[in-house]
């Protein structure tokens, strides 16, 4: 099995648990952002009626049809209709109706003429020209009675939330937002509110991670720093298996004297998916499974376990969440400076996406290091480099994944 085989195949592992979110009924005015969890077809067509897509004269194309600049036609005006009134009477032959936009077409008018193009007065409107139906908003127009207005499993952008305002809804029922528990591990941390002594560093992975987690709709919960005991840390991560629907850890992953995290893993009872993958940075991961919940133990390097976590877990963190659109959007980008390195495995370079000339660019981020939360800033593209000797030149395309 190649190098990216396994990193594939560690993400369909994860990808392929099939969590089951809870659903919950909330406010329509609270479901931006959210997941749908419900089929909704329109009960209405929007706009339900036809209606002046200008401000104009409604009246039948009959009585214009030989209308010219040479010979121009002259109709009577009866009344004028604003939008959300009436017209109090038909349009018939030889008169017409002013008619605002979106105002509702007058019984007997079959198009609009618009206010521009007339010549007129209070009493008459002259018309220079023949006119089709261009001029009106067609009932469904917008949307037809019966269609699929938003799916399970979509997420509930400003259109949609629209589209289902219009239908008179006043709530929606969506997927509950699932809980991500985050524990970090090093002695040399420190919560980030206190200073740290000689030696010792900020926490900062649930800042980093828990941005991340809250982008894709999981709620994170920073559950502190682990203590270099595993029966301690055992009883921890255990409780907050129970309590939440994802645990994420930094940190101890690895080979070292106090990389305690696969003992754990193992006396908590949890199935071990993968343990380290052939990428960098963040490759020094694990993957457990307890029931249908995921473990996801991490780097303790800011930049290399945000990576970790984006390249593999990205994907069953959107599932998690009940997204139907869970895949990586994939595409290749022209790399905007040269690189080259040195890498025995797959590398991935944190940057941004920036459009040059009608292509997509990867713009890299100066600061790739392992420990660098800056690597991450702005960061939406993470460029796949191939292993080896790789010298690439600007302009070469590489694949990236947008996070």
């Amino acid at each position: 099995m190649t190098e990216y085989e396994r990193i594939g195949e560690a993400c369909r592992m994860l990808e392929h648990i099939s969590p089951q979110p809870e659903t919950e009924c909330i406010s329509l005015t609270e479901a931006y952002g959210r997941v749908l969890a419900e089929n909704i077809t329109a009960e209405y067509a929007v706009p339900s009626f036809c209606r002046s897509a200008y401000d104009g004269y409604a009246l039948r194309s009959a009585d214009i049809h030989s209308a010219s600049p040479e010979e121009p036609v002259t109709l009577k005006v009866t009344e004028t209709v604003a939008a959300g009134s009436l017209a109090g009477h038909p349009v018939t032959e030889g008169t017409a109706i002013r008619i605002m936009t979106g105002a509702m077409m007058p019984e007997g008018a079959d198009t609009v003429v618009k206010h521009e193009d007339t010549r007129f007065t209070e009493r008459e409107a002259t018309f220079f020209a023949r006119a089709s139906a261009a001029n009106i908003i067609q009932p469904g127009e917008d949307v037809r009675q019966g269609e699929l207005l938003a799916e399970e499993g979509q997420t509930l952008g400003a259109a949609r939330v629209a589209a289902l305002a219009a239908q008179g809804l006043e709530s929606v029922r969506v997927y509950r937002r699932p809980e991500a528990a985050i524990f970090s591990t090093g002695s040399e941390l420190v919560p980030s509110g206190q200073k740290p002594e000689p030696g010792k560093i900020r926490n900062t992975n649930p800042w980093l991670l828990g941005g991340y987690l809250r982008k894709y709709g999981i709620v994170s919960r920073d559950c502190g720093i682990l203590t270099d005991d595993v029966r301690i840390m055992a009883r921890q991560m255990g409780q907050a298996l129970d309590k939440y629907d994802l645990l994420i850890t930094t940190g101890g992953v690895s080979a070292g004297d106090f990389d305690f995290i696969p003992q754990v893993v193992e006396s908590i009872g949890a199935c071990v998916l993968f343990h380290r993958l052939p990428f960098k940075p963040g490759g020094a991961m694990l993957a457990a499974r307890k029931d249908q919940k995921v473990i996801l133990c991490l780097s303790g390097n800011p930049g290399a376990a945000a990576t970790g976590m984006l390249r593999i877990g990205l994907p069953f963190m959107k599932r998690l969440c009940g997204r139907k659109d869970y895949r990586f959007t994939e595409a290749q980008a022209a790399l905007e400076e040269s690189y080259s390195k040195h890498s025995p495995g797959v590398s991935y370079l944190r940057g941004r996406a920036g459009i040059t000339d009608g292509r997509l660019v990867f713009r890299r981020n100066d600061n790739q290091r392992n420990a660098s939360v800056t690597s991450m800033t702005d960061c939406d593209l993470l460029a796949e480099i191939p292993p080896g000797d790789c010298r690439l030149s600007a302009g070469e395309r590489v694949k990236v994944f947008f996070v």
